[in-house]
Parts: structure tokens; sequence; C-alpha cells
């Protein structure tokens, strides 16, 4: 476990931007995913980052950048760790960032900097990663952690039960605003890429259009059936906006 301490300060009403988020790769299932919460809107524009190599989150405050660059880096053959590494290097307000991530060689890397906000820091174990800032404590990173590596089911099951049982543990020691899940796998489905912007409970709601988001998958080819017969099977390969 790594840990970073700081003195906070008071933020305004409704601008809560600590963040908890978890990368990890299924290496049944080919699949590399992200899921991220945060005390500020939209976690999903800016903070997750995956492709068919790599799995990435930037968080504390965000460089949206150091996500692309990275995926792009570990596609030309680069090792996640060189990768992070490469990025933090040449950004000279590294210490205000967070970034972590996996690779499907089960390379994985965290990175706090020292201008993070307390509680921050991160955990790692076999084909995943977990990191967060402005926290409850330590308890979230090991409750996402552990809920991830004991659950069942598929990548976007486990790591939405990483999320639930860090927000149980305490997650966001001044509240959630938004969540997001993004997974990339070799067949791309309609609840690989899902986003709560704004509610009072963004995780429990991320679940709640995972579930619906999942229902509508299984039923798409009925219902197509139903609305237009025959139809080419090809029109139902929507794919995945990444």
């Amino acid at each position: 476990m790594q840990r970073k301490s700081r003195a906070t300060s008071e933020w305004k009403r409704g601008y809560r931007p600590g963040t908890f988020s978890i990368a990890a790769y299924d290496a049944k299932a080919e699949a590399l995913g992200v899921a991220v919460a945060t005390g500020i809107v939209a976690v999903g524009a800016t903070c997750p980052y995956v492709s068919d190599t790599a799995a990435v989150v930037t968080q504390s405050f965000t460089k949206t950048t150091h996500g692309s660059d990275v995926l792009s880096r570990v596609a030309d053959g680069e090792g996640i760790e060189s990768a992070c590494e490469s990025v933090l290097a040449r950004d000279e307000h590294s210490s205000y960032r967070q970034l972590h991530g996996v690779e499907r060689d089960d390379g994985q890397y965290t990175f706090t900097g020292d201008n993070c906000v307390d509680w921050c820091g991160s955990t790692t174990g076999p084909k995943h990663s977990v990191a967060g800032n402005m926290l409850d404590g330590s308890a979230v990173v090991d409750a996402v952690r552990d809920a991830f590596t004991t659950s069942t089911g598929s990548l976007p099951d486990r790591l939405l039960s990483g999320l639930e049982a860090g927000q149980e543990a305490g997650g966001d020691k001044r509240g959630k605003v938004s969540s997001a899940l993004l997974v990339h796998a070799p067949e791309p489905k309609l609840y690989h890429n899902l986003r709560i912007d704004a509610a009072e409970h963004p995780i429990r709601k991320l679940r709640e259009l995972y579930e619906r988001a999942y229902e509508t998958q299984q039923n798409l080819q009925d219902e197509t059936s139903r609305q237009l017969g025959s139809y080419p099977d090809e029109i139902l390969e929507f794919g995945v906006k990444y």
C-alpha cells in the first residue's frame, strides 16, 4: 500500500473532487476496463481510457492527454510503467496527479503525486490497479480491491462491485457526484460505455443503468425481429465509442 498525507481545506458546496477508481484486465474475456466515481460532474468525460492493450485512469487534477498518450505508447509496444513515467516526466505539475492502469501483458502501475489531497494512495494486484484521493481513508481502496478480486461474473460486473464496496467503505469523504464504466472487449456491447454525469447516488445509478443496458442488449435481436421481421444481422453490430 502506498500512502501520502496532506492538509486539506474546505471545498465549496457542490464541488467535491475526491475520486476512486479501478482498472483491470480479464484475460479469459480479453477485456480491459475502468470503473470510476468522483465528486465532480462528468467523470466519464475525462478520467477513464481503454484500448485493446491497456486501461488507464488519470485523476486528482486530471490531465486528459496522459490517458491517451499512455494508450498510444503501450500500443506501440512500450510497457505501461515506462509509458506512464514518460508522460509524467514531461508534466511540470505531476505532483498534483494520480495516474494508474494495467496492460494486457500483466503489467500494473500506480502514481500518486506529493500534492494530492489526503487521504490518497493506491494498491495493485494481478491484472488490476486501484487508486483514490480525498477519500475517507485507506479502507476505500482496499475494499475496491477485495470486492473485485473475490467477486464473480463478467469484468463490468466485477468493476461495479469494486465501486460499490469502495462507497460502502466510506468513499469520497465529501460525497459523490458522477461515475463511469468503460470496457474494451473483442465484442463490444451497449453496456461497455456508461456514464452517470450528475446524481445524488451515482454509483447506485450506474449499476441500475448497467442492468438496463444489459437487458436491452440481451433483448435486441428479439425486439428487432418483432419490429422488422427479417433483417441483416450486421445492422445490430453497433460497436462502442471510445
